[in-house]
């Protein structure tokens, strides 16, 4: 059965919850879903400020995130 949107938002948020650094491979293995669609949620969570993608295509949460992710649960 196909995920809601933001089931798969709230699922790549509690991935990165521990704050450490993940790449899109690592996040594509965590939530169980593939490159591409990480990639569009995670630009599309970049730009509300949930998450910070750096140069090397690390991603990280941001506060911001984490206070999103609180109110999800």
């Amino acid at each position: 059965m196909k995920r809601k949107h933001i089931e798969v938002l709230k699922t790549i948020l509690k991935a990165l919850a521990d704050r450490k650094p993940h790449s899109y491979g690592e996040l594509e293995r965590k939530v169980n879903t593939n490159w591409e669609t990480i990639r569009n949620h995670c630009e599309e969570l970049s730009l509300f400020g949930a998450i910070e993608i750096n140069k090397e295509n690390k991603i990280k949460i941001t506060e911001s995130g984490l206070s999103v992710l609180r109110k999800l649960k």
